[in-house]
């Protein structure tokens, strides 16, 4: 009789283990994929810093562009004035 009381309770210690294993290794699981959500997270950082910079410059050269055909457009219309005026 004691034999079987001491597999019952072995029996019952193994099924309580396996819960507990599938638990451990589904913990497991998902702190490898937050890890690698971390580490997707800071290359996208990484990556819209960059953007980012690359943006600032590109607007910067637009304004730049900007200026220089607006002082061209100013150049061009002081041509025409003089030509305008040899005319008359």
């Amino acid at each position: 009789m004691d034999e079987g009381l001491t597999l019952d309770k072995n029996n019952i210690l193994e099924k309580e283990h396996d819960p507990l294993k599938s638990l451990e290794e589904k913990v497991d699981y998902l702190l490898i994929k937050y890890q690698e959500l971390l580490e997707e997270r800071d290359g996208l950082v990484v990556q819209l810093t960059m953007e980012k910079e690359m943006r600032a410059q590109a607007e910067k050269k637009l304004e730049l562009l900007s200026e220089d055909r607006e002082k061209i457009r100013t150049r061009i219309d002081q041509l025409l004035n003089r030509l305008k005026s040899i005319d008359t």
